[in-house]
């Protein structure tokens, strides 16, 4: 009864911005973009249609993913639900991975949305089981592409290769480009995904001008997913010998978790990565995020000519971020570092005024703030999820109770580690099952280089942050993990 009371005042709380005839949504979703990288963020990949939507809207500047890997972060977003009552904890058709989709019982925004009577569409990556938007009801989807083939360009269905990296080890060698890590695309921008998105996305919003019902459009893009395949003329926009390399670059390691240099992918294989490797590994991923702005902002003056500026929520989000040279490590694993764990969020709401909020929030908070937009009722609660209107409207001190996010990574395609973690303002702890615990000083290390957490004596901080993510494991009925820090933190008595 609380819940849906609580329910009824944020959508009302919604309903108060605008009362257009119809509240379309536009979820743009990205991959493994770095918090900090476009310029829209502060950052040195040029952005200015990001820039431009960021100047209208509501830019988290503490916004968290759920989990640093692609199916379990998309689970939770599009049901409000932590993957240990979905059961989507790892990713989805990877060769060492045991799961090949989010159950259908499991019910998504994409079924919310149609029930609630909106044409929907989505186009580009789901990566939550094959044909999964068409099987919950979208009304318009690719004809080809990520999740509608077996096995799609950039999906390993297969065994992978560690042995590939190995031809960069070649003594005396030196190589412009690394494919798998980093190259030139084949083709021009309009060969390129992002601009087959981009087109889908445009098409699917001049339909809508047909329809009398509101509109629910995704546009997932694998941008900026490794390796970088990045078009001309952005491969060369940015210049790799003036990169300047993460301040953590070099990392020793010591007193870290040893599975942290494991190679649990190709992509972890990076010792055959120099310094100027790395800066052109950047420049690269700059280039990605640029052409990908290219996309998005075609997407976005599509909505705008098509007069729907007044009556959509646009939200611009990464499923989670990227490592690219930080900890000198490439792509995401089992990790908890802010360059997996940050992510870009915008939302621009019509009538809402921009502003920063610097709040801790999570991705998975979109399911239910979407939700209310939408007046969608979820058949199956979306209890992780927070509305994220009152901050919205009102700013940081609209939300009392600790400034704080949760973060998991319970599989990394096939492994298991059941690492839970809690960042707030100024620490991070990381309970890692399979390994040491990490405890950092965000202010004093923001580069998370000195783990704490084995100091002698340890932080007093350290069993505060323990009994706060025991506190919130409880409160979630994630059971099994709870069990295990609470006998750890106990001195490992049962």
């Amino acid at each position: 009864m609380v819940d849906m009371l609580r329910r009824d005042f944020m959508a009302g709380a919604s309903a108060a911005l605008v009362k257009p005839e119809r509240r379309n949504v536009l979820l743009l979703i990205c991959e493994q973009f770095q918090h900090d990288a476009g310029s829209f963020m502060g950052g040195p990949a040029k952005t200015p249609h990001l820039d431009q939507l960021a100047a209208a809207s509501v830019r988290f500047q503490t916004a968290c993913t759920t989990t640093g890997l692609c199916s379990p972060a998309r689970a939770a977003l599009f049901t409000g639900r932590l993957g240990h009552r979905t059961g989507l904890d790892d990713n989805c058709n990877v060769w060492h991975s045991r799961l090949t989709g989010l159950d259908l019982k499991q019910t998504t925004l994409v079924e919310w949305a149609k029930r609630q009577g909106y044409f929907t569409g989505y186009f580009g990556k789901w990566h939550l089981g094959l044909d999964g938007p068409i099987r919950r009801g979208a009304d318009r989807y690719p004809a080809s592409g990520f999740d509608r083939t077996r096995n799609p360009p950039g999906k390993v269905m297969q065994k992978p290769d560690f042995h590939a990296p190995k031809k960069y080890y070649v003594k005396g060698a030196a190589f412009e480009e690394k494919p798998g890590f980093y190259l030139t695309a084949r083709g021009s921008y309009e060969d390129s995904e992002v601009a087959r998105l981009a087109r889908s996305g445009a098409a699917f919003l001049e339909e809508a001008a047909r329809q009398p019902r509101p509109f629910f459009l995704t546009v997932s893009f694998n941008a900026v997913h490794p390796p970088y395949q990045v078009a001309p003329p952005f491969h060369q926009m940015y210049d790799w010998r003036q990169v300047r390399l993460p301040a953590n670059l070099h990392d020793s390691f010591a007193n870290k978790p040893a599975y942290q240099n494991d190679i649990l992918w190709p992509f972890h294989d990076t010792a055959h990565m120099s310094e100027d490797d790395w800066r052109r590994s950047v420049a690269f991923y700059r280039g990605f995020i640029s052409q990908l702005d290219r996309g998005l902002g075609a997407i976005l003056d599509s909505l705008r000519a098509g007069g729907w500026w007044d009556n959509t929520l646009v939200v611009l989000v990464a499923d989670h971020g990227d490592m690219n040279g930080a900890h000198n490590r490439f792509d995401k694993g089992p990790y908890c570092y802010d360059e997996i764990l940050r992510i870009p969020l915008l939302v621009r709401a019509p009538g809402l005024q921009p502003r920063d909020v610097h709040r801790h929030v999570s991705s998975i908070d979109l399911n239910r703030t979407l939700a209310e937009w939408m007046g969608a009722q979820p058949d199956q609660p979306n209890l992780d999820s927070r509305s994220l209107w009152l901050l919205m409207q009102r700013g940081d001190g609209a939300w009392d109770g600790p400034d704080q996010a949760f973060y998991r990574y319970e599989w990394y395609n096939g492994r298991w580690f059941g690492i839970r973690a809690i960042r707030t303002p100024e620490w991070k702890y990381c309970f890692n099952p399979a390994g040491v615990d990490e405890l950092y000083d965000l202010r004093a290390d923001p580069g998370e280089l000195n783990n704490l957490a084995v100091a002698a004596p340890a932080p007093a901080v350290l069993a505060s942050l323990q009994r706060r993510l025991l506190e919130h494991l409880r409160a979630v009925g994630d059971k099994m993990v709870a069990e295990k820090l609470e006998q750890y933190a106990a001195g490992g008595k049962p």
